[in-house]
């Protein structure tokens, strides 16, 4: 298949734009200046104890009222239940994650809403910093008899083992649906992030060690971890369905999963605060075609970085 370059260079380059005049409105902070942003932030939204959970357990849950109102779970829960009508989706019948929706932030307006809630946002930043960018936007359906999900660490996949303590990908998790044991609740091993190493085979369907932490929590909640946490779920016995929306980010450095500038719409960034632009991956170095970059892109600031920074 042939990539038109031109179109998708002009089209890159349009958003690009949009994204400079939104960033101009609140630039994000750098340096000492983040630093301090982000501790009035946590201070601000009360989130100290989350900060020990990630540094102890490598993970954390935000109980129902903190990440955004009920209303808006179960606006996402509607929406994906008719997403899956009409969307192509993995076989449940084969996989630990259940029925699959790729690719549904432009899909509806509440998974924005749910990508910029705050305070996930403000945890997400002390993982990865203000330029994260967003990964994927999943949804997971699961209805009865979907198997167990393997054990395991989300950095496996994407780097190299040994893994330094700093997270270059963080999961974070929109509880749905009530979380049980015979709902096919997630698993944790806590502290897990600080081995650095991939989970050994012998212990990928050791959900009943005595090791793992299963999180029955209810709908409302909002789970953030570490991408060398070591996490699973359990199979699902129970009848209805469990449903749960993923938003895993990145580093800025990191290829995000999902190709998010090439369905972002003028609307979308629009309507959302300047940092949409960045979790869009719309404010990272530009890439370049066989005539090389746009020297206009790459104008640099007193302290060396980009216009963007």
């Amino acid at each position: 298949m042939s990539i038109d370059q031109v179109t998708l260079a002009r089209e890159l380059n349009h958003l690009r734009e949009l994204a400079q005049k939104k960033w101009e409105e609140d630039p994000l902070p750098t340096g000492r200046d983040a630093e301090v942003r982000l501790k009035k932030e946590i201070q601000e939204l009360a989130l100290e104890s989350h900060i020990t959970d990630f540094e102890t357990d490598g993970y954390t849950v935000l109980p129902p009222g903190t990440a955004a109102p009920i209303e808006l779970f179960d606006e996402i829960a509607s929406v994906m239940e008719g997403l899956a009508k009409r969307l192509k989706t993995d076989n449940p019948a084969v996989s630990g994650l259940g029925e699959t929706l790729y690719h549904m932030l432009p899909e509806h307006p509440a998974f924005e809403r749910a990508l910029m809630a705050r305070a996930p946002l403000t945890l997400v930043t002390y993982l990865l910093g203000y330029r994260a960018k967003l990964s994927q936007c999943t949804g997971l359906i699961k209805d009865s008899n979907v198997p167990a999900l393997g054990i395991h660490a989300d950095h496996s996949a994407k780097f190299p083992a040994p893994w330094s303590p700093i997270s270059n990908y963080s999961v974070v998790t929109w509880v749905l649906t009530d979380y049980t044991r015979e709902n096919g609740a997630v698993c944790v091993w806590p502290g897990s992030h600080l081995r650095g190493q991939p989970v050994p085979e012998n212990l990928v369907m050791a959900h009943d060690h005595p090791e793992m932490r299963v999180l029955e929590i209810p709908r409302g909640s909002v789970i953030i971890w570490h991408g060398s946490l070591w996490h699973g779920a359990l199979p699902r016995t129970a009848s209805g369905r469990r449903m749960t929306l993923v938003l895993p980010h990145v580093r800025d450095s990191v290829q995000p999963q999902e190709l998010f500038w090439s369905s972002v719409s003028e609307e979308m960034i629009s309507r959302n605060p300047p940092r949409f632009c960045t979790l869009m991956g719309l404010t990272s170095g530009p890439p370049w075609f066989q005539d090389g970059p746009d020297r206009e892109q790459f104008v640099m600031s007193p302290y060396g970085g980009s216009k963007f920074e």
